[in-house]
């Protein structure tokens, strides 16, 4: 970049900052500020690097294992954070700027000749057609709050990346998992696509880094690709392009790479398109296109498109504001074609009956190798462990909806009872027996938000309602009586005091409470743990869960991590434990083959709360609601 040009950009983030400073007082999330040269596009060629993309396989069942320590996840914050005043986080926005761009400048301003196996080409070659499926955000389900993370149907994550409806408002989260505010729309996201794109757009995820990839198969073009029908041609040419953005001077940014493999998925060479920065959009919020062409390097059989969106937002709360669209993948061969999009495959066995535990805002960091927690330890180091399980979103509430009701339904704050009319898996399943077990009294006592059910408005109206949502000393005896009484479907969950949030009714208790989030986040952790060293006690030593004939099966997790007012503090990219525990009828044997997988081990797929859903739904045989959980990956490896 020139000293001029550089000059002028800094002068604009002079004259955003007294606006930005006006934004930021308002708001505690209005961010977006990057750094790079426009257009910037990059090839690189054959390397001694080796690598690709490997699969995920659970490890060997055992009978024991020792997990003392959290599996990180990308883009967590490694430690409680200390708020930081909007007039800080503005410039400290605007000095991340102004470090990244020098830098880049720096960077690009060196007359050095990239080396490149991948030779860059002028013009875009598309006969192929664009090779990736959902590259536009078309297919799925938006979050309709913009704040929760969705599936995205056709593409692999890391994190919790969401889909956005251009137009969409933006609510801030309010205080204390209150509603907040909702601001104009030139304060939120994008409300125009650019030309030719759909209605939906990708977005980073209301948390952390996120990324979302998938691989394309070129082994069709192997021939063209090698030269082998004619030493001399060019080779086959590829195009990579995307819509990338961001919101106001949120430095969080948005790339795109494509990385070359042999049919050993090694490196053979790789291109990469973006960021658009804040800088780039002039502090506004929007798109622009990026683009590269080049060869396919010789011995390519598969090629790995990666779209980052990488968190830089300084303001408290670390929305991703990172934008993608119009993602496009495509070589000169009409030997290759896309891929047509499909359901994912499922191998969850039938289940007689689910226990579901949700406990609260802790993610894995917190829990995992904890001395107040010995008992949710024990059963993560005996049975099988999902270590790389995420929430959907912050607050509470909206993480408990999606099992119920596959959606957000645009609320991005805690709404306990009567909140919508929308189909659930109860009123949409007249056969489903379920039951609710309350630590603190059932029916329609207070608080009403210990479980879902309630936020339904057809299941809250349902006079049989009361009768099911039941105080949690009633488990042991249901579970002991008529073995056809006993649900299909029960959520065990505690209440403030025993849940791991709280106590926080009393002053004492929000005194704990707040020293907690500035230490290592163990308020009233011990009380959690054991609650359900009593509850599921109490479930395995039932007779249902006894008996050899009968398939059940207990799902504990929690709702969110510790960034649950939405401040950054404990964030761990909403990573969270989650650990399922077979009962003996269950397992897998001879006369149950398509059963569970036993033991200790390791499941390493990435899984979220859609997961869950989706799992539940298959072993319980019930239908899907929405594309969130039509196209969530089950829990596969869970069952043998």
């Amino acid at each position: 970049m020139s000293c001029a040009r550089y000059v002028g950009r800094v002068g604009g983030l002079a004259v955003a900052l007294g606006v930005g400073l006006a934004i930021a007082t308002a708001t505690s999330a209005t961010s977006s500020a990057d750094t790079g040269s426009t257009g910037s596009s990059s090839t690189h060629g054959s390397s001694a690097r080796t690598g690709g993309a490997a699969t995920h396989k659970a490890a060997t069942a055992s009978s024991h294992q020792t997990i003392t320590q959290a599996y990180v996840a990308g883009g967590a914050s490694p430690s409680p954070q200390d708020p930081a005043t909007p007039a800080q986080a503005l410039a400290a926005a605007v000095t991340e700027v102004v470090r990244r761009d020098v830098g880049r400048s720096a960077r690009t301003s060196v007359g050095a000749v990239r080396t490149a196996a991948v030779v860059t080409t002028p013009t875009p070659v598309l006969s192929s057609g664009n090779l990736l499926i959902n590259g536009g955000a078309e297919v799925g389900d938006p979050s309709l709050s913009g704040y929760s993370s969705v599936t995205v149907p056709g593409w692999s994550v890391t994190g919790t990346p969401t889909v956005i409806q251009y137009g969409t408002l933006r609510r801030l989260p309010g205080f204390l998992g209150a509603m907040g505010p909702t601001l104009p729309a030139f304060l939120s996201f994008p409300q125009t696509a650019p030309a030719g794109a759909g209605n939906q757009f990708f977005g980073g995820g209301n948390v952390a880094s996120s990324s979302l990839s998938q691989t394309v198969d070129l082994s069709g073009a192997a021939t063209a690709i090698d030269h082998t029908a004619d030493p001399n041609a060019a080779g086959v040419a590829f195009a990579l392009s995307a819509e990338l953005g961001g919101y106001l001077i949120d430095p969080s940014r948005a790339s795109v790479k494509v990385t070359f493999l042999d049919a050993n998925k090694g490196y053979l060479g790789s291109a990469d398109i973006g960021p658009v920065t804040a800088l780039n959009r002039f502090l506004q919020t929007g798109f622009q296109e990026r683009d590269t062409t080049g060869y396919i390097p010789v011995g390519t059989r598969s090629a790995q498109i990666v779209v980052s969106f990488k968190d830089l937002n300084p303001v408290l709360g670390n929305y991703n504001n990172a934008y993608a669209d119009n993602v496009s993948f495509s070589v000169q061969s009409t030997d290759v074609a896309p891929a047509g999009l499909t359901v994912p495959t499922s191998n969850v066995g039938s289940l007689d009956h689910v226990f579901l535990v949700y406990m609260e805002n802790h993610g894995v960091g917190d829990i995992i190798g904890s001395p107040n927690a010995p008992y949710i330890n024990s059963l993560i180091n005996a049975y099988g462990y999902a270590q790389n399980y995420y929430a959907l979103t912050h607050p509470s509430m909206p993480n408990y909806w999606p099992i119920l009701g596959g959606s957000d339904f645009g609320l991005n704050y805690n709404c306990a009872a009567q909140c919508f009319n929308e189909p659930n898996l109860i009123n949409q399943n007249p056969g489903l027996t379920w039951a609710a077990y309350q630590d603190g009294g059932g029916g329609y006592s207070l608080p009403n938000d210990r479980t879902p059910f309630l936020a339904f408005t057809d299941i809250y109206n349902d006079p049989t309602t009361g009768a099911k949502i039941r105080d949690i000393s009633a488990l042991q005896t249901d579970l002991n009586g008529n073995p056809a009484d006993v649900a299909k479907f029960n959520w065990i969950a505690g209440d403030d005091d025993t849940n791991m949030e709280g106590p926080t009714s009393g002053l004492t208790g929000i005194l704990n409470w707040a020293a907690s989030q500035l230490t290592t986040h163990q308020y009233n952790i011990a009380a959690g743990d054991k609650l359900m060293q009593q509850q599921l006690s109490a479930v395995f030593n039932s007779e249902v869960w006894k008996d050899p004939n009968t398939k059940s099966a207990v799902f504990l997790t929690f709702d969110e991590d510790y960034n649950n007012i939405s401040w950054g503090i404990g964030n761990e990219g909403n990573h969270v434990v989650m650990v399922v525990i077979p009962s003996p009828g269950a397992l897998a044997s001879p006369t149950n083959p398509d059963g569970m997988k036993g033991g200790a081990f390791i499941a390493t797929d990435y899984y979220n709360h859609y997961s869950l859903q989706r799992t539940i739904e298959l072993a319980l045989g019930l239908g899907t609601l929405t594309n969130n959980d039509k196209y969530a990956q089950p829990m596969n490896e869970f069952w043998v």
